[in-house]
């Protein structure tokens, strides 16, 4: 997978799957530091969006999300590893201008939910089984 720098291409974790690296989701999301504001990071805003639009175009970035809770940002990168989406973060312009923190949460596939069933609950297709359902009865047989 392409380094901060390397030109990207939209088909980057393409390419690190078919290398036979494993990609993973990377959940990272920011606080401001002490004193920063809103005020003080607007300036950088349009670089630091093109920044993550561009990571977004070549496959790094999968979700971008704005945090509910306080100022701030939630991205969903898939990377190799911590490691490498912390270069990617440290890439980016508030993080270089020291106005910003990360925090990084790995995540995987989860345990195949198949495992936790008894052998008497259907598992099988199809999986959906909204599919196919007659809605006319749900509206009083309209």
């Amino acid at each position: 997978m392409p380094a901060p720098g390397d030109k990207l291409t939209a088909d980057s974790s393409t390419a690190l799957r078919q290398q036979g690296s494993r990609a993973i989701k990377i959940i990272a999301y920011d606080n401001f530091r002490p004193g920063v504001t809103m005020d003080t990071i607007n300036p950088y805003l349009p670089d630091e969006v093109s920044n993550v639009w561009r990571l977004w175009k070549a496959g790094i970035v999968r979700e971008n999300y704005a945090r509910a809770d306080e100022p701030g940002v939630v991205i969903v990168f898939e990377c190799e590893s911590v490691a490498q989406c912390r270069r990617y973060t440290d890439d980016f312009p508030l993080t270089k201008a020291g106005y910003i923190e990360w925090s990084f949460l790995p995540v995987q596939i989860a345990l195949p939910i198949e495992t936790l069933f008894r052998a008497d609950v259907d598992v099988k297709e199809p999986y959906d089984r909204t599919m196919g359902v007659d809605k006319s009865n749900e509206r009083g047989g309209a």
